[in-house]
């Protein structure tokens, strides 16, 4: 190529840093594997031949579609092209998921994303499957070792009451109170579900009579005095309905929003993080 555009063996040795008897050379043996003379060299001057005038034509092609290729490759590498699984948690971040996803198509527009709903029997958001490269879930998560998890948002946890429940009046309730109450849990087991049945303020296990994995069938199996169950406080905002009331829990923890993805994830998951914190940080600014 170096030949070709200068027609100038000199100039071209100098350019590649090599002797010019050692370019020559090179000429010489691939002209001998093709089988047909690439340039006409006269002491005046180096031209291309008709067949070697074909070969420049292809080689410079082969070499942009290879530049081209590293350039994607490195698009890859930054996160800007390629595909990326998301998976959400229902309810969780609910009010903020749409400006995330705009943000980030805005700011990606060569990544196509995936998205997966998981409900409460798979509150993992896919992680632990490899199902996903990164998650808007609620913690704790179970089975997911080395996860990446930045904290979006902090919510005040509620006791999800039947309108006629004795605590239904109160301004407040507190964690002791609620302990002998009959609940209705997400499906499985670990310590996602154990957190919102109160398993580690227990004594004994607690009187389960409805498991329900998504907000609609929760709030209703409430609403139709199937036992209480502790939502975050996204259930009153947004999931509100006749026949259930909801009362904060004075002494629970926050319970938290995060994003999380894991570490073999491409970088287009971190990307993804960085945009979610960057909304709902800026939302929560704007209030």
């Amino acid at each position: 190529m170096a030949v070709a555009r200068s027609l100038n063996f000199t100039r071209a040795a100098e350019e590649l840093h090599i002797a010019q008897p050692s370019l020559s050379y090179t000429i010489q043996q691939l002209e001998k594997t093709i089988g047909v003379p690439l340039f006409n060299r006269t002491t005046r001057a180096t031209e291309l031949t008709p067949d070697g005038a074909i070969l420049f034509d292809e080689a410079h092609a082969v070499l942009d579609r290879y530049d081209a290729a590293m350039e994607r490759m490195a698009q890859v590498a930054r996160g800007e092209l390629g595909r990326l699984r998301v998976g959400y948690l229902i309810g969780a971040a609910v009010d903020h998921v749409p400006a995330i996803l705009r943000a980030f198509a805005d700011d990606y527009p060569d990544i196509q994303l995936d998205l997966i709903e998981y409900d409460f029997s798979t509150p993992n958001g896919g992680l632990d499957t490899g199902d996903t490269d990164v998650a808007i879930v609620r913690p704790p998560l179970d089975d997911v070792p080395d996860v990446i998890t930045a904290t979006l948002l902090r919510e005040r946890c509620f006791a999800c009451l039947p309108t006629q429940h004795h605590y239904a009046a109160r301004p407040s309730v507190t964690v002791a109170d609620l302990l002998d109450e009959s609940i209705v849990a997400a499906p499985g087991t670990g310590a996602w579900r154990d957190s919102w049945i109160l398993a580690d303020q227990r004594q004994a296990p607690p009187d389960i009579t409805y498991e329900a994995a998504t907000f609609e069938a929760e709030l209703q199996a409430v609403a139709v005095d199937r036992g209480i169950s502790i939502v975050p406080e996204t259930a009153p905002r947004i999931y509100a309905r006749p026949g259930v009331t909801f009362v904060p829990i004075a002494d629970m923890s926050d319970c938290t929003v995060a994003v999380a993805r894991r570490p073999d994830a491409p970088q287009a998951a971190a990307n993804f993080a960085e945009t979610a914190h960057r909304i709902v940080r800026d939302a929560n600014l704007a209030r």
